[in-house]
């Protein structure tokens, strides 16, 4: 079981806890009917209008406490299973009136004289409250906050004379609280639950805006930071392709001069007598040859041709290895592993840039060691594992690593790992990263193996 749906068991079971108060309430209530029938009876006795207040607080407190359970165990499994329910969000939020009309049938039944029109008024003004705050509302205190202000304002209403002709409730202590008030001449007294209410329904008011208004501006700053974002991706995707054009005409021109080589490098074959000089001539023309490949596989991404992973790896083992400030390096190298058909200078990039940043990671640190293992399995497939003992990755920052731009190091233009990935992926190849903060990273590439029967040079 997810802990996703371990989540929703557990809040679906207080839920269902929140639904049993509610109903526990409304029985107490009947059961507290006694008591404060006895305060009203003392305060017609005595005369005391004091009495007469703490009856009316004693009620619009039961009548609001067992209320306000009800409404909040509806919002949370909605909010739990509303990915489930079939309407919109705000939609989903009126499925609370059904569920508190169900606890109040069950208390109507024994007898309860809570008229549910008071139920009602309370319940669409908390769920117009909610939709206010928006979907991206999380905090569920705040809803408690707002459904409880909610509940004493307009049950406070009940027990106001001047509000008589609102049929909020008609229940028995209703209505013999307001007749001992006349009798007692106390309505101004009771008239004073007003302000109560007023205070109760501004309290919940604010809150509900407070959090409106908060929540729409993380919305603005999230977008914002969105928009900065691609604004700073399509600048460090125009600097590329502004480095990646110059790159391309720079080593274009470089085709000019070597064709001026192999020119004049003909004419002193042809006319030299001594066959040390001729040798020369060929081994120069060989080096020609090899640096127009090379150009060739700078300029297009396209160009493949077949290499064996020794190769590579002997090339990137004489890149990296002048680099080392201080860390052991490890190649462990399986054997009789397939051929690969790759652009083999990008691929090169691929590997010496994460070893680079290996160092980079394990610079400083105790006992630094990077390990470069290549292996193959199921036969055609090559595995280059790149792994380090350095300071590692946060894992809350693991996802951005791939992202044009984003560098954990402050002189970095952040291009690295992205440019591995997009060679990786021109080669129809995988390329994954397990990261630890304080543990190492291991960054894993998988590639093809090239079949016999294929091309050796795709130009």
């Amino acid at each position: 079981m997810s802990s996703t749906e371990t989540k929703k068991i557990i809040y679906s079971a207080c839920a269902l806890i929140l639904a049993g108060i509610s109903a526990y309430d409304g029985i107490y209530r009947l059961e507290s009917f006694g008591v404060i029938g006895g305060l009203l009876e003392a305060a017609v006795t005595r005369g005391d209008t004091g009495l007469l207040v703490l009856a009316s607080f004693e009620l619009v407190v039961l009548d609001t406490l067992w209320l306000v359970p009800g409404i909040l165990s509806g919002f949370l499994l909605i909010d739990v299973w509303r990915t489930c329910l079939p309407f919109r969000w705000w939609v989903n939020y009126f499925l609370v009136l059904p569920w508190v009309a169900v606890i109040h049938l069950v208390l109507a039944l024994q007898g309860s004289g809570y008229s549910f029109i008071g139920g009602f008024i309370v319940i669409t003004l908390a769920v117009l409250a909610v939709i206010e705050m928006g979907e991206a509302r999380e905090s569920f205190a705040a809803v408690a906050l707002v459904v409880f202000g909610l509940g004493m304002a307009v049950n406070w209403l009940n027990i106001v004379p001047a509000f008589s002709f609102i049929p909020i409730s008609h229940g028995d202590l209703d209505v013999g609280i307001k007749l001992a008030a006349g009798f007692l001449q106390g309505e101004s007294v009771l008239n004073l639950g007003l302000f109560f209410s007023v205070f109760f329904m501004f309290i919940s008011l604010v809150i509900t805006l407070l959090i409106s208004v908060y929540l729409r501006r993380i919305g603005l700053v999230e977008e914002n930071k969105v928009k900065e974002m691609k604004l700073q991706e399509m600048e460090i995707q125009a600097r590329q392709a502004r480095v990646l054009q110059e790159m391309h005409t720079l080593v274009h021109d470089l085709k000019t001069p070597l064709m001026t080589i192999r020119g004049l490098n003909s004419l002193v074959e042809m006319s030299a007598a001594n066959e040390k000089v001729v040798e020369y001539c060929r081994r120069i023309d060989g080096s020609v040859d090899k640096v127009n490949a090379m150009v060739s596989e700078i300029l297009y991404d396209e160009v493949r041709k077949k290499i064996a992973v020794e190769e590579l790896i002997t090339y990137v083992r004489a890149h990296v290895l002048v680099k080392k400030t201080g860390q052991e390096v490890i190649f462990d190298i399986a054997e009789g592993m397939p051929l690969l058909e790759i652009n083999v200078i990008r691929m090169s990039r691929v590997l010496i840039n994460i070893i680079e940043n290996a160092f980079t990671a394990t610079a400083g640190v105790r006992d630094a060691r990077i390990t470069i293992r290549v292996y193959a399995k199921n036969g055609d497939t090559v595995f280059f594992e790149v792994s380090d003992n350095g300071r590692g990755i946060p894992a809350g920052q693991l996802e951005n690593v791939w992202n044009w731009g984003y560098s954990t190091r402050g002189n970095s233009a952040g291009l690295g790992l992205a440019f591995v990935r997009q060679i990786v992926k021109n080669h129809h190849g995988t390329v994954e990263i397990s990261s630890s903060e304080c543990a190492g990273t291991t960054v894993t590439i998988s590639l093809k193996g090239a079949g016999d029967d294929e091309s050796t040079d795709n130009r």
